[in-house]
């Protein structure tokens, strides 16, 4: 079967997307390939922004939905009644290691004489659906009646090929052309011809043979004996060539069961974690399974993607995060993605996708918008904070393994970085800027990179150059640890340099972003030199660098778990009673799950274990609040009534969001690993209210693996080592 050559016609116009509205999602994702359908499986309305299946940045279904009518007796002909059977919806998870499983019932089909007790809801039909290098379709058919049934059931698609940043709202001036969809006995082929000059296509295969089958929908006459069921399986292939055979539908059972044994490997390779709250357990069970369907294969290194349906590419800043805040779980996450950056690090200045020499990305996409130039993201460099957190992470990471041949192997990177830092700081001597350069680049290039992110208490917007609280405390402690590093290499010259220029700049920052007046520190210095005293989490940051004196830290922490910081459900991005407070936008008052990771964290780094447990308790709180146990990008809360309410295009899953509560945990539990020295510490550790045990197995700690167990005893926290493998390993109780 081989496809037809494209019309003649010119080039598209912008796609009309619509919307789906507020729907119960569910997602599959296996790295940048990921579905996201309705609650019944389907990706229905057509075309909304927030549904389809997109590979690599461009959506390959934008339409996908099932249907069922009745079929005449012999299964010969039409449909013997033209009317669509309703499909009732039983159940919906994510919770499979692999796949998701969608529960229906067929109900409104019996003879015309039935009695009052006759069953109407007969069918059951069960959607399973997965990803792998494929996105896969099993749907099966059960007759529960004690008669023979002759039934329809129809696949209705479409592909619009939007690139992800239409899909989120870009209005391109044209677009390329649709081929006219090829259509097989088994296999549709529909297919798009890019700006880029790429052909994508989406191969359609289907398992059994349909009974009809057209550019927009395959039909199936199914006959179900008494107590029977039957199946139909659904191969959907993305591509970037013209293929000229469809193939068969690969057997799902065996492509599921390959999943399955690929998702348990991973997860034995990691560290297990069981505590005594189910909630709490659920979550942290799901974040790891999330993680897993976030990663992808960059380079031949594993990083993960950011968040479904928006972000699912890899970003500097939230990889690197990630990978910190998972150290506990599987610190080869951080050692693969601190590889996988360094083969992108700048090399060369390039004023539109804001390259410098040491620089990392910040966003690498792969879609035709990016092909043609359309966007800066081949990568996109625009991130002031992604350099100085690689230091941090290779320096983390190493803390963590004691693998000196990733050290070798990161020094050139690592040194790179540190002379961006250089450039920037003049060797210590000034705060860290930013400003937009690419015309199609971002204003606001810190964590918080909305628009109106960067506002003064009263709303007016700073004015570039922007010097960021947490990205002065991020290059200190990356000076400081990049110090630390070339000790180990080796290297004590060097070591004491940049010693001297993290001690230099914090000296630089304390003058500079603290406020005596206000006896807090300033959210950031704007382009005239004027601090903004707005309160934000961002300062909370400051001490996960350790950069603070311990007075001023703990005058930071209590400022951030005030009421007007800490809402019920965590630390709020803007406190509340600020004219610029708003707990339903994106940066000024919602909460983040891994920006109140970070800020516990540093509450540990200084013993503050009673704030950091209360930053833990809110975040437990919220847990309970999400039914498939897992946190989100970000949530609202309204102070008033201590509600949580979903922000409405939050990414879930969301990398960072889920590790939080990895580094929520060992914050609160006082665990810090030196796997350099073979030793582990736990120091002044805290149970929290909502918990009263956890068992850690199989801890990597440099070249061994500790299990612990920590438990409520009284009003203490009791640890026990309960074993070890690999190397001898020393076990350090600290409690004052």
């Amino acid at each position: 079967m081989a496809l037809r050559s494209p019309d003649s016609a010119d080039e598209g116009a912008p796609l009309e997307l619509t919307t789906a509205g507020d729907i119960e999602t569910l997602v599959r994702a296996r790295g940048t390939r990921f579905i996201v359908t309705n609650k019944k499986g389907d990706v229905s309305p057509a075309g909304a922004r927030e549904l389809g299946l997109v590979f690599d940045d461009t959506r390959y279904l934008s339409r996908y939905e099932l249907s069922i009518r009745p079929q005449s007796r012999d299964g010969e002909g039409e449909p013997a009644e033209p009317r669509e059977l309703a499909l009732v919806h039983l159940s919906s998870d994510s919770f499979d290691l692999a796949c998701n499983r969608i529960d229906l019932m067929v109900s409104g089909l019996g003879s015309d004489d039935a009695l009052l007790d006759d069953p109407q809801n007969f069918l059951h039909v069960r959607r399973r659906q997965f990803i792998d290098e494929h996105f896969r379709e099993q749907i099966e058919v059960v007759n529960y009646l004690p008669r023979r049934v002759h039934v329809e059931i129809s696949l209705s698609f479409a592909a619009d090929f939007a690139d992800v940043f239409e899909i989120r709202g870009a209005k391109r001036a044209r677009r390329g052309r649709m081929r006219p969809p090829v259509v097989g006995r088994r296999a549709v082929h529909l297919a798009y011809d890019g700006l880029d000059g790429t052909t994508y296509v989406a191969r359609l295969g289907f398992s059994p043979t349909p009974a009809r089958v057209s550019g927009d929908e395959a039909a199936f006459h199914l006959t179900i004996e008494p107590g029977g069921a039957a199946q139909v399986e659904i191969d959907i292939a993305p591509d970037t060539a013209v293929a000229t055979d469809a193939g068969r539908c690969a057997p799902f059972d065996a492509r599921l069961r390959a999943a399955r044994e690929d998702a348990a490997r991973y997860f034995d390779a990691c560290t297990r974690f069981r505590c005594d709250n189910a909630t709490i357990q659920d979550v942290l069970e799901q974040s790891t399974k999330d993680l897993r369907a976030l990663s992808l294969a960059l380079r031949g290194q594993r990083i993960v993607a950011a968040g479904i349906p928006w972000f699912c590419c890899p970003f500097g800043r939230d990889t690197l995060l990630t990978a910190y805040e998972a150290l506990t779980l599987d610190p080869e996450l951080a050692a693969s993605t601190l590889r996988a950056l360094a083969m992108f690090q700048g090399t060369r200045f390039d004023e539109f996708t804001e390259e410098e020499p040491g620089k990392i990305f910040h966003e690498l996409r792969f879609g035709e918008m990016t092909a043609c130039k359309e966007i800066p993201h081949s990568p996109y460099y625009g991130t002031i904070d992604a350099t100085p957190l690689f230091v941090v992470v290779a320096h983390a990471t190493h803390k963590v393994t004691g693998d000196d041949a990733l050290l070798a192997e990161l020094m050139p990177a690592i040194l790179a970085a540190l002379r961006w830092i250089d450039a920037r700081s003049a060797e210590g001597t000034r705060l860290v800027t930013y400003r937009q350069e690419s015309p199609r680049g971002l204003e606001n290039q810190g964590w918080k990179d909305s628009r109106a992110a960067l506002s003064f208490p009263d709303g007016r917007r700073a004015e570039p150059p922007i010097a960021l609280s947490e990205v002065q405390g991020y290059c200190v402690d990356a000076y400081r640890r990049g110090a630390s590093l070339l000790e180990s290499a080796g290297d004590p010259a060097a070591a004491a340099i940049y010693a001297a220029r993290a001690e230099r700049l914090r000296s630089v920052v304390e003058r500079a972003l603290y406020m005596p007046d206000f006896e807090r520190y300033a959210f950031a210095v704007d382009g005239h030199g004027v601090p903004l005293p707005t309160v934000v989490s961002n300062v909370g940051h400051l001490l996960w660098s350790r950069l603070p004196s311990p007075a001023r830290a703990r005058s930071a922490a209590d400022l951030l778990i005030a009421s007007e910081s800490l809402s019920a459900f965590g630390i709020r991005t803007l406190a509340a009673g600020q004219p610029v407070y708003n707990p339903l936008s994106y940066h000024n008052g919602t909460v983040w799950p891994h920006d109140n990771a970070i800020i516990a964290k540093g509450f540990a780094n200084y013993d503050l274990m009673d704030h950091a447990c209360a930053v833990f308790e809110a975040l437990a709180s919220a847990m309970t609040r999400f039914s498939d146990r897992r946190l989100p990008e970000l949530f609202c809360g309204i102070a008033e009534e201590d509600a949580l309410v979903r922000y409405p295009v939050a990414c879930s899953p969301q990398a960072w969001a889920a590790a939080a509560p990895f580094l929520l945990l060992q914050s609160v539990l006082g665990i810090h690993v030196d796997g350099v020295r073979q030793r582990i510490f736990v120091r002044n550790p805290r149970m929290p209210a909502s918990m009263s045990r956890v068992e850690i197995e199989g801890l990597r700690v440099g070249r061994s693996r500790v299990s612990l167990r920590l438990r409520r005893v009284g009003k203490r926290c009791h640890v026990d080592r309960l074993d070890v493998v690999g190397a001898p390993l020393r076990t350090i109780v600290e409690i004052e």
